[in-house]
C-alpha cells in the first residue's frame, strides 16, 4: 500500500492505528472522574440529589480521589455556585434551571474543608471531608 508516496505494509499501517486507539483510550480512562456529585440548590441551601431532605450537607470524598460536581440551580431569580476556597476550586455560577459543572482532585491528605455559594456564603455552605 502506498501512503503519500511511500510504500507501507498493511501490518505497519494497522500496528499503527492499534497505537493511536489504545492512547486514546489510556487518555479517556485516566481523566474520567471517579465519581460525580449533584448539588442542587433550593430554598438558599445546597442538597445532595440523592438525600433532597439534608440541607447543606456533609459531603465525603477519598483523598486523591477526583470528584465531578454537578451543580443544578432550582432556585427561581436567584444565581448560585459552588466553591472550596482552601483549595481553590470552583462550579461556575448557574442560573435557575441552569446546570454546571466541574472536576476536582481531591488533596492526598485527609482533612476537612468549606464549601460554600459565594453569592450567599453566610447561608449555603457546609463542610468537605477528605477520608483516607
Amino acid at each position: 500500500m502506498s501512503i503519500w508516496g511511500y510504500r507501507m505494509s498493511l501490518k505497519l499501517i494497522a500496528i499503527g492505528v492499534a497505537c493511536v486507539v489504545v492512547g486514546g483510550l489510556v487518555a479517556a480512562v485516566t481523566l474520567a472522574p471517579d465519581r460525580e456529585i449533584t448539588l442542587v440548590t433550593r430554598g438558599m441551601a445546597f442538597y445532595l440529589e440523592s438525600d433532597p431532605g439534608t440541607p447543606n450537607p456533609t459531603i465525603r470524598v477519598k483523598a486523591g480521589e477526583r470528584v465531578r460536581i454537578v451543580l443544578r440551580n432550582e432556585d427561581r431569580g436567584l444565581v448560585h455556585d459552588f466553591a472550596v476556597p482552601a483549595l481553590d476550586e470552583a462550579v461556575d455560577q448557574v442560573n435557575w434551571n441552569q446546570t454546571s459543572a466541574a472536576t476536582f482532585s481531591m488533596p492526598s491528605a485527609p482533612g476537612t474543608y468549606e464549601y460554600i455559594c459565594r453569592p450567599h456564603r453566610l447561608m449555603m455552605g457546609g463542610m468537605l471531608v477528605v477520608e483516607p
